[in-house]
C-alpha cells in the first residue's frame, strides 16, 4: 500500500502525510513486537503508555493515573517485573526511539532530543551516551556504514 502510495504522488507534498503514517505504522509494529506476556497486564499498560508518549515528560505519577494504582505501588510492581525504576526505563525507550530515528531520518540532535521530550541537547547526549557508550553523533555515524 505504501509503495503504491509513494508512486502515485505527484509532488513532495504528497509524500508527507504518508511518511507520517508510515512512522505511526512503524511505531505500532514495534510496539507490538514489544509486547511482553511475561508482564502484568498494568505493568504492560504503563510500558505502552510510555511507548506511545516518549515526546512527552512522562511521570510515575502520570503512569499511576492510568493503571488506577498509587504511585508507590506501581514503582516497586514495575520495578520488581522489569528490573527497572520507571524513569530509567523511560529513559532507555527514548535512547531507543532515538537510535532508530538517528538511522532513519536526517534530524538533528537537538531536533531528536526536543522531539523526545529531553530539557536540553547536553543533557540528551550524556543519556545516549550512557545507555550506549557513544555520542549520538558517533552512533549515526558507526550506524550509516
Amino acid at each position: 500500500n505504501y509503495i503504491q502510495a509513494a508512486e502515485s504522488a505527484k509532488t513532495l507534498d504528497d509524500l508527507n502525510p504518508l511518511s507520517l503514517m508510515m512512522y505511526d505504522d512503524f511505531i505500532c509494529r514495534v510496539h507490538k513486537c514489544r509486547t511482553n506476556p511475561k508482564l502484568s497486564r498494568p505493568v504492560q499498560q504503563c510500558v505502552d503508555y510510555i511507548e506511545m508518549h516518549l515526546d512527552q515528560k512522562i511521570r510515575a505519577a502520570d503512569l499511576a493515573a492510568v493503571v488506577g494504582y498509587t504511585e508507590y505501588y506501581l514503582t516497586h510492581k514495575f520495578k520488581a517485573e522489569t528490573g527497572l525504576c520507571i524513569n530509567n526505563y523511560i529513559k532507555f525507550a527514548k535512547i531507543e526511539r532515538a537510535k532508530v530515528l538517528l538511522q532513519s531520518t536526517r534530524l538533528t540532535v537537538q531536533q531528536i532530543a526536543d522531539g523526545l521530550g529531553f530539557t536540553t541537547r547536553s543533557y540528551f547526549i550524556q543519556c545516549f551516551k550512557a545507555v550506549t557508550g557513544r555520542t549520538p553523533t558517533a552512533w549515526r555515524a558507526q550506524a550509516g556504514q
